[in-house]
């Protein structure tokens, strides 16, 4: 798990949040099941972040991106953005629900997490995925529980 320099907050500067991206894409910080998928994570601010993930070996048996693949990066990107604006604090995930709009051939999909609601407990994002061409794939909204303990 990454053990973040420094919390993400709206004073983080543009140099400090390309520090922490380098530090979550090296050496498996996002985690077995992300690294597994090709999740590399590709920008991130205090009130969102994104990250891709290919197509490629995350399909279901006719071929398609795996609707599971975009709960896997939904549930990655809110996650560590929640564990990033914590200081580094443990989350977990108490509620998604995920809406599929549209399938996906193509190579690579990318998504965006945007807070909903930021609680001392509580932080909500709505992640959605999108194609090479920017059309909507998805919409997952997810809740994480911030916990009191460090990673």
């Amino acid at each position: 798990m990454v053990v973040p320099h420094a919390s993400l907050t709206e004073e983080t500067t543009e140099a400090e949040a390309l520090g922490m991206l380098e530090q979550i894409n090296a050496g498996g910080a996002g985690g077995g099941l992300a690294n597994r998928m090709g999740i590399v994570f590709t920008g991130i601010g205090y009130d969102w972040m994104s990250a891709t993930v290919p197509v490629e070996g995350n399909t279901q048996p006719m071929g398609l991106f795996h609707g599971g693949g975009h709960v896997v990066l939904a549930e990655s990107l809110a996650s560590m953005h929640s564990f990033l604006t914590s200081g580094g604090k443990n989350v977990v995930g108490v509620d998604l629900n995920a809406t599929h709009l549209r399938a996906m051939r193509g190579e690579l999909v990318t998504g965006r997490a945007e807070v909903l609601h930021r609680g001392r407990t509580l932080m909500s994002h709505e992640v959605r995925m999108t194609d090479e061409e920017g059309r909507l794939l998805s919409i997952v909204r997810i809740t994480n529980m911030i916990l009191a303990s460090r990673a």
